[in-house]
């Protein structure tokens, strides 16, 4: 039976970001809220290890350096049940006027829509947020799509995206062996879980988001694996054995 977000958790929202460099960082995405839409929000930082967490707004004060992928899974399982919807949100990035507004607009046509995203700009040009699904050989050998995407979509970056909640719960949010930064092979997986779960990523160009050519999730990633490893984890997660073998040769043949 379809659970819908709205009647399972409320329709709040919240936005989460998380920070390795101290909540001021979360300076330019506060001041942006206001514009980027008319409805109420909570704005929640999740500070781990090395910075310095000071500030107004909700902070969750992480003693570990548990990645950005495991930061923000925390933080949504925290949040009241009033709160359907969670805009993820990288420290880097400006949402434009209306954009969250826009997103959730698009949600509403949507209805098995799980995660949303915004068209993504870098010195006023559109850059890629997403792309098509990689199938097991192409991401054995580092081949994810990147483009800019509209509409439905295999994956999008979670710097910047809407998602709903009971998709999120369907697939327990990112994977947090994988490593933090948006854009990587995490974000992949995570379009594929939902894929798989039966929700839909769709890109939105409507909405947009400035972000920071560079921008990362900075410090050690301590017990995460490297990208190469990860690569080969989402292999190994999908294939069968003849698969494996196969991809394995692909990895190692890779220029």
């Amino acid at each position: 039976m379809e659970i819908d977000a709205v009647r399972r958790y409320g329709d709040g929202l919240a936005v989460l970001s998380a920070t390795r460099r101290g909540v001021p960082a979360l300076d330019g995405v506060r001041a942006a809220l206001p514009a980027a839409t008319a409805r109420p929000v909570r704005l929640v930082v999740v500070d781990t290890a090395c910075g310095s967490a000071a500030g107004d707004g909700d902070v969750l004060r992480l003693a570990e350096d548990v990645g950005r992928a495991a930061a923000l899974n925390r933080a949504v399982a925290g949040l009241e049940p009033s709160v359907g919807w969670v805009v993820l949100t990288d420290p880097g990035v400006r949402w434009r006027p209306g954009a969250i507004d826009a997103l959730l607009d698009a949600a509403a046509r949507h209805p098995r829509a799980g995660l949303l995203g915004p068209r993504l700009y870098a010195a006023d040009a559109a850059v890629a947020s997403g792309g098509a699904l990689p199938g097991v050989l192409a991401a054995a050998r580092g081949r994810i799509p990147h483009a800019v995407v509209s509409g439905p979509t295999g994956w999008l970056s979670t710097a910047a995206a809407l998602v709903r909640r009971t998709a999120w719960d369907s697939v327990d949010g990112l994977d947090g062996r994988y490593l933090g930064g948006p854009g990587e092979i995490g974000d992949v997986d995570l379009g594929d879980r939902l894929a798989a779960a039966g929700w839909l990523v769709v890109a939105v160009p409507g909405a947009g988001a400035e972000v920071e050519p560079g921008d990362t999730f900075e410090c050690g990633h301590g017990i995460l694996e490297a990208h190469a490893a990860g690569l080969h984890r989402y292999v190994r997660d999908r294939a069968s054995g003849p698969v494996r073998a196969l991809a394995a040769l692909a990895g190692r043949r890779r220029p």
